[in-house]
């Protein structure tokens, strides 16, 4: 099975793993950001998608690509949150995308967010179409990073931006228990591989991007890494008694991994910001 063809499986058939991850109603799928001031896990998501925009600098007339968009909570809480910019989100998710859909419209932003099945790989928008590309925990889904990169770069503009937070291989070589650790969590949650900071500086490097610029935020997305811990310590006995399927029992064992992954150093999360 096609690398895709596992993506759109796995987020069809873990949905509802995803579902309670907030409290809100749209749902975030990725880590949250903690710091001063935050003292809640859903505020904590939220603050993920706040620390992004400002690091990207949002602006009135945007228009922004979210990558890899899930269904739709960043892109509708940039639209919500910033006004006169226009959000378009691409999932290769046909579940996703009309989840996303029905988000945007039943809050009333369908002028200014849509959502569309296609692949940040290969899109069919045209050169230029976007001032900025928003990649958030879904660039490491992509197979070769450098396809992205690539597609990226012809889609923005002659002044675009792109914004990219994800994990890292923090560590070469792996060790066995490295391995050990990495191969369950990613595997659980069927992502390829993850880039090392410098390839991905360097893939950026190669297009031409330039004003890039790394940032290590690991130690705020920790507390987000131990609450999937804890809720996949919880969820195991549960899921093993129900026998559920093989690809949840994966996940479950994704989230636990994950965090012992990151807490032994195996990994590391980053934002990635350049300019063309």
């Amino acid at each position: 099975m096609k690398n895709q063809e596992k993506v759109k499986k796995y987020y069809r058939e873990c949905d509802s793993s995803y579902q309670h991850w907030g409290e809100e109603e749209i749902y975030n799928i990725h880590y949250g950001f903690w710091e001063d001031g935050v003292d809640s896990h859903t505020k904590s998501l939220n603050n993920m998608n706040r620390f992004l925009a400002e690091r990207a600098v949002i602006e009135k007339g945007l228009r922004v690509l979210d990558a890899g968009c899930g269904v739709g909570a960043s892109s509708i809480w940039l639209a919500e949150n910033y006004d006169d910019i226009n959000v378009t989100g691409i999932t290769i998710s046909e579940l996703q995308c009309e989840k996303a859909n029905a988000f945007a419209k039943k809050r009333g932003l369908s002028d200014r967010v849509k959502f569309y099945v296609n692949d940040f790989n290969s899109t069919d928008f045209p050169d230029g179409s976007f001032d900025m590309v928003w990649g958030l925990e879904s660039i490491c889904y992509a197979v070769q990073k450098e396809g992205f990169i690539k597609e990226a770069w012809r889609l923005l503009d002659d002044r675009g931006r792109i914004i990219v937070a994800d994990g890292f291989v923090a560590k070469e070589p792996y060790d066995r228990l490295d391995e050990y650790f990495m191969k369950r969590w990613l595997e659980g949650w069927v992502v390829p591989n993850l880039a090392t900071v410098d390839g991905f500086r360097k893939s950026l490097e190669k297009m031409g991007f330039k004003n890039i610029d790394f940032k290590d935020i690991t130690k705020n997305v920790k507390p987000s890494a131990r609450e999937i811990f804890k809720r996949g310590c919880l969820g195991w006995p549960a899921y093993k008694i129900k026998r559920k399927n093989k690809l949840k029992m994966k996940h479950v064992k994704g989230c636990i991994f994950q965090y012992l992954g990151l807490k032994r150093g195996s990994w590391k999360y980053g934002v990635f910001y350049a300019e063309k």
